[in-house]
């Protein structure tokens, strides 16, 4: 039988993607995302230590959101979106997957894509955080 340890700061191949750990700053940003303590996270991957990384946690109304995606990189973004819905007031998780086309080389492009699934799954699966809209975006229209 093979044992296999598993941490935040494991690199693993699955099925979906490349399982590119998160960084201390990340993991933490989405957890204080998760207790509501931040309404955005933005994270981008360090291609050099094959990490996902913390790049933005300003305050995000969602008129402020074209002005947080990057024109000519990839990224990440946790929003957390306030409205209402018959009556009732809802603050849902919305995941936004930003890749602005071909002004990204082929390998930001390939990585992000891959690593996409097994960040959303972790998210959802051991940090039990719930999101409700998932999107993917070349432009901010």
């Amino acid at each position: 039988m093979v044992q296999t340890d598993i941490h935040v700061n494991t690199t693993k191949q699955t099925l979906q993607g490349v399982a590119f750990p998160l960084d201390g700053e990340a993991f933490a940003a989405i957890q204080q995302f998760k207790d509501k303590k931040l309404n955005y996270v933005q994270l981008s991957i360090n291609f050099e230590k094959e990490l996902i990384v913390l790049s933005n946690t300003d305050a995000t109304e969602v008129k402020d959101l074209p002005k947080r995606i990057p024109k000519d990189a990839a990224r990440y973004h946790f929003f957390r979106f306030k409205h209402s819905h018959e009556g009732d007031y809802l603050e849902s998780a919305v995941f936004i997957y930003s890749m602005p086309g071909y002004s990204c080389g082929i390998r930001e492009r390939m990585l992000y894509s891959s690593c996409k699934n097994p960040l959303l799954e972790m998210v959802e699966n051991k940090l039990q955080m719930e999101v409700e809209k998932k999107m993917e975006i070349d432009t901010w229209r």
